[in-house]
Parts: C-alpha cells; structure tokens; sequence
C-alpha cells in the first residue's frame, strides 16, 4: 500500500540520522571520514556534468554498469559482478522515487567497491554501516550539496519547500526531508499521521533524531486538533508530543487529507 512504502522510505532515509543526533556516529568513531559520502557524491558530479534530476542510467552506463533491470525480487535493489563488470537489478512493484534511491544506493555500492582507497577505508565496517554509507551516498548523488544549499539555507522551512526539492530531485518527500536536515543542520522532522479508530497516531517518520526515534506520540490535545483541522489547507500549527524525554512541543506546517496528515516540524522544544 501507498503507507507502507511511505515507512519503508522514511526507515531508509533515516537510516543516515546517526551524525545528526548528538550521538557519535559509528562510522567516525571507526576513522571514516564523514565527508567521504560528499565527496564521492562530488567526485561522481564533476566527472559526469551532472543535472539535478540526476540521470541515473547515464550515470551507472559511465561507471561501467552493463545494464540496469527490474525483477521479481525480496530486497530492493541487488548489484552483481561477472568478470569484474557489475548488473544492478531492482524490484520491480516499488514506486519510481523509491527505484531512483535504490539505484543510486546500488551505483554507491559500486562506487565504493571500485575506488581502491574507499575500500581499503571501508573494510573494517560493518554491514550495517557500509548501508549506512550507501544511503548517505545515494542522497548526496540525487541531491549534490551544491544543489540542495539553495534550498537549505532558506530561512523557513515548510511542505510547500519538502514537495518542491522532492519533485525536483525526483525523491520522495523522506529523502528530501533527510537531506535537507543534513545538509543546514536544522530541525526538519517529517511525520506522516493517520486516523484511528480512537485517535490519530504516527504511522512515519524521517529526520527524527534518534533518541526519539520510533516513539513520539501525540497528545490528547493534539489528535483533536487534527480532527478540527480543514481538508487540504496547509497550515501552521502548535503540537503537543509525548516521548521518553518528556513532553515537547513542536512548531509544525501541516496538510490534511481525509485520514492521513503529514506534518513538518521546524522546531521542537521541550512542553513548559
């Protein structure tokens, strides 16, 4: 269904967020770089003059990739080698902006297996961590900093701004969400909402930090204001959360729509 796939996206593009939530990313503590994403992401950029939206086809067929496919498959994407020469195939029933993440995703597995010194930093990682990478990767190709600063740097972040990068870059509204926190350091927390038979509860998320990842919930007050709130109507609303730090209080754009809402956070500060 549409939601699922919205949580499968939000999962995988949170899955970079470690760096961002005052814990010590893995990858550091392991004396990777944490440029290397960025910097191969530019790398790749410079030597294929690329434009966002990113040609990922163009971009595998000049890395040497014999042919990108769809198939029948569990996982999302799969990049095989035959005499030194890699395939990349992906799963056929997932949506387009999810096949472009995972086929940039696939082209960073490459990138980081072909480029000798990325290697040789790299093979102490863990699996987790090299997927980690990959998706860090994957985000910077599809939207290079030097693209994505413009939109960043704006002083106010709101859905009208998610939307606009996410059909740009031809991304979902996760990834953009993500990337846009990555890159200005900023709150920029996206949840999807549906309604229950009791009350409206989170069904997904991206760019939360991780000491609340998984476990915000909404305030009594807050589901009824859902309930109150006009159809299809951006609007700029006050949310009462609940966590395991305690209550906060976010400053949110919100768009509702039937039994679904999403909602993007700007600030967050603890509830007084």
């Amino acid at each position: 269904t549409p939601l699922s796939n919205w949580q499968r996206e939000a999962r995988d593009a949170s899955r970079s967020m470690r760096r961002l939530t005052g814990s010590r990313s893995r990858m550091a503590d392991r004396g990777l770089p944490r440029g290397l994403a960025e910097n191969l992401a530019h790398y790749v950029a410079k030597d294929s003059q690329l434009k966002v939206p990113v040609d990922l086809i163009k971009l595998a067929d000049r890395l040497g990739v014999h042919g990108v496919s769809e198939a029948t498959m569990v996982e999302d994407g799969r990049t095989t080698w035959i005499d030194g020469v890699p395939s990349i195939a992906l799963r056929r029933d997932r949506p387009p902006d999810r096949k472009r993440f995972t086929l940039a995703h696939e082209i960073a597995h490459i990138l980081i297996e072909s480029k000798h010194t990325v290697a040789h930093r790299t093979f102490r990682l863990t699996h987790d961590d090299i997927e980690t990478l990959c998706d860090q990767v994957a985000a910077a190709i599809l939207m290079p900093r030097s693209w994505i600063e413009r939109y960043a740097n704006r002083d106010r972040f709101n859905l009208s701004l998610i939307r606009l990068v996410a059909h740009r870059a031809q991304v979902s509204h996760a990834a953009a969400a993500v990337r846009i926190t990555e890159v200005s350091g900023r709150t920029c927390i996206l949840l999807r909402l549906q309604r229950a038979p009791k009350r409206w509860v989170v069904v997904g998320h991206a760019a939360v930090p991780l000491d609340i990842h998984g476990q915000i919930e909404l305030a009594p007050e807050t589901s009824e204001l859902f309930d109150d709130l006009p159809a299809r109507r951006d609007s700029w609303q006050v949310l009462s959360l609940r966590t395991p730090r305690g209550s906060l209080e976010g400053h949110a754009h919100v768009d509702k729509a039937g039994k679904t809402c999403l909602a993007l956070i700007t600030s967050l500060n603890r509830a007084i």
